[in-house]
């Protein structure tokens, strides 16, 4: 075969599987945000050219750079089917040949699936207008921990590193150890975005607090500022070319405004956003993950069987859909696809916790007990997740007649960080334990 046919051959599968890539500005987003944050290679040449050029040219280098391992790696099959001896030639290349139309059609297929989901505004993926806001502030910034990538995307000059990711989720459950913190190294600004849902308590004490106020709400976050300032309780909703970004723009601001604690104006958006676009999925799903956060079961329900029907298997509408059958007693159902869930992802901690709740409605303590045991061997590092685990634990062991077993764990949950109504609680259950062991002589 002629060595141009060989190169051409090689550079078509490295385009076809760069078309993902290309499609994908969320994952160049994510690529550039991993890459002042220690990521591969590739992620540090993505990294560069959002430095140096605009996102167009950083999707373009993010394709390449998916692309051309392919290319060097077609080559060398390419060059060993060239040097196989005798007779074996011919099937060296017939089996090349077919490994590279089963790696071009995957990657055409694939680019296809990218392109028609595509989202192409930075805006409505990475928190742009709350890193310009906070740069104003930039001595030191406090961040999530799911915030980080995407906030290093558009300002890694904001990212302080004397905090691990791990620190910073404790901080985010520990207000009181966050002040402590703020106390021997100020916070000029506090900046949260991606899943708020982890920043719960510290969103909460911010707002109460007279020394800090809302300075700014929109779609990728919150941000709050010190000082005693009017809460700044919406931004303004910038202008959009097509109807389906700005209903996506309305869906992810509700979902900020509600963390923000304006639930009526989150519900106003958000119903604007379903006229707008009724039938998108990430859209059903965040309107569901809405009227969950609320409390709306029925509401939330409903939305994820839409969302479900929408895109049938997915797990966040199933994820959303197991957790409102929970909340609305039907235990069985729950359990079910808990079950199914659990199976399909035996890492996500979310699910396993779903799982675990689940199980004790259906009154099976054998599979909650297992389900907390093998979410506490994926939480060890988290010490503020491993003490609520351990009281979980606790009281699984209890309550299948267990009294050793649940002294153990409650004992090292009262090692923990926990807040005083669950360590009273604690102390409660381990009371009733010893009395009862008193009138049994065991």
């Amino acid at each position: 075969m002629k060595k141009p046919s060989i190169i051409s051959a090689a550079v078509a599968v490295g385009f076809f599987q760069a078309l993902p890539k290309a499609f994908d500005l969320a994952d160049a987003i994510t690529a550039t945000g991993r890459g002042p944050l220690g990521g591969s290679w590739t992620d540090r040449l993505v990294s560069l050219a959002a430095r140096t050029g605009n996102w167009g040219f950083t999707e373009m280098v993010h394709a390449a750079a998916s692309g051309i391992p392919w290319i060097l790696g077609f080559l060398v099959l390419f060059f060993l089917a060239e040097r196989t001896p005798g007779g074996w030639k011919k099937l060296g290349f017939a089996m090349v040949w077919t490994c590279w139309i089963a790696v071009s059609v995957t990657g055409i297929w694939s680019g296809w699936k990218v392109w028609q989901n595509r989202v192409k505004n930075p805006q409505l993926l990475a928190p742009i207008a709350l890193v310009e806001k906070a740069t104003e502030h930039s001595r030191r910034i406090f961040v999530n921990p799911s915030a980080l990538i995407s906030v290093a995307a558009v300002g890694p000059t904001l990212i302080d590193s004397t905090s691990s990711p791990v620190e910073l989720a404790i901080l985010v459950q520990s207000p009181t150890k966050w002040r402590a913190e703020h106390r021997k190294n100020p916070f000029s600004a506090v900046l949260l975005a991606g899943n708020l849902t982890e920043a719960k308590p510290l969103i909460r004490h911010l707002l109460d607090s007279p020394d800090w106020h809302l300075a700014c709400v929109d779609n990728q976050g919150i941000l709050f500022l010190p000082g005693k300032q009017p809460d700044q309780l919406e931004s303004e909703i910038p202008l959009f070319k097509s109807p389906q970004e700005r209903a996506t723009y309305l869906s992810q601001y509700a979902i900020c405004l509600d963390a923000a604690g304006q639930k009526n104006a989150a519900n106003e958006r958000m119903d604007e956003a379903l006229e707008i676009s009724e039938n998108d999925f990430p859209i059903l799903v965040r309107a569901a993950s809405l009227a969950a956060f609320q409390g709306r079961w029925e509401r939330a329900r409903l939305l994820a069987v839409k969302a479900d029907r929408a895109r049938p298997g997915s797990f966040e509408a199933e994820y959303l859909l197991a957790w409102s059958l929970l909340e609305t007693r039907a235990f069985g159902k729950a359990f079910d696809l808990t079950s199914r869930l659990a199976r399909s992802h035996p890492q996500d901690p979310t699910i396993l916790m779903l799982h675990a709740r689940a199980s004790r409605a259906s009154k099976d303590f054998t599979t909650e007990t297992a389900t907390l045991e093998q979410l506490l061997h994926l939480a060890r590092n988290d010490p503020a997740s491993t003490s609520r685990i351990h009281l979980f634990l606790g009281q699984s062991w209890a309550q299948r007649g267990f009294p050793d077993q649940a002294m153990a764990h409650y004992k090292l949950a009262l090692d923990g960080d926990l807040n005083p109504a669950e360590t009273r609680d604690i102390r409660e259950a381990m009371k009733t334990i010893e009395e009862k062991r008193l009138k049994t002589g065991l």
